[in-house]
């Protein structure tokens, strides 16, 4: 493992990624679901052929097929291992079924679902806004800090609307919205469940159509053959590491 992980003191921690990520990928595999490695794992798989030093986490996305898959898989096996599937948000997350701290803070497998995103211009920006907008509703921690007055309008009035539903009222339409379009083909998939940041990135819909193995640290995960227009799409000159001031542990910080 890339002993520049001591600087950002994230070792430990992804040691401990590392193994879960070995367990969960021996149960997909074995029950037959195709994942792949997303995010910073795909670039830390590409780019580093392991962890990215200052990364505190591990992302696998799916298609919507695959994750029923997912989650029947480790929901059958649940008794048997340390790990849960924990929801937090729109976020599936696996985690150690004893580790009680937040989800923020926790050692997780971070799940995202690629759905179809419609070809029809007005239809994707009004899935778009539906899906951003429950986001809002769905936020448990606001931070204005960053945000512009417009932003901050908008976070106080989604709050507002949410505070008039159930949690599982809000994910229950959140679900039906990002599985909107996926009974036709389309030409792009989003990943509706990511951060709100990402929403409005689009993806090649022959993205799950071919999975290798890949070498990470010590093992080989599954990543999408089309990594290089996933990763080009999500950070651009992705070869290049950010500046020094931009390596940050999004969890731990």
């Amino acid at each position: 493992m890339n002993q520049l992980a001591n600087k950002y003191g994230t070792y430990e921690k992804q040691k401990k990624l590392l193994a879960m990520m070995k367990d969960i990928d021996l149960i997909l595999r074995t029950k037959g679901v195709k994942y792949s490695l997303c995010g910073g794992s795909l670039l830390g798989a590409v780019r580093e052929k392991g962890f990215i030093p200052w990364d505190d986490d591990i992302d696998i996305m799916v298609d919507r097929k695959n994750y029923r898959r997912l989650i029947e898989a480790l929901a059958g096996i649940k008794e048997y291992t340390p790990y849960q599937v924990n929801r937090y948000l729109w976020i599936d997350r696996i985690q150690y079924k004893d580790d009680k701290r937040h989800p923020l803070y926790a050692d997780t497998i971070d799940i995202f679902v690629m759905d179809n995103c419609p070809d029809n211009d007005l239809l994707r920006k009004i899935k778009l806004f539906l899906i951003m907008t429950l986001q809002g509703m769905m936020k448990k921690d606001r931070d204005y800090k960053n945000a512009s007055l417009a932003m901050k309008l908008c976070l106080i009035i989604t709050y507002v609307m949410g505070k008039a539903f159930s949690d599982k009222r809000k994910f229950k339409w959140y679900q039906k919205i990002a599985q909107y379009g996926n009974n036709r083909k389309t030409r792009f998939m989003t990943g509706y469940t990511d951060l709100f940041k990402c929403l409005s990135l689009r993806y090649p819909s022959s993205l799950f159509d071919k999975i290798n193995d890949c070498s990470f640290e010590d093992a080989k995960f599954m990543i999408t053959a089309e990594y290089d227009s996933y990763l080009s799409t999500q950070y651009g000159d992705y070869m290049t590491p950010p500046d020094e001031k931009d390596r940050l542990s999004i969890h731990m910080n």
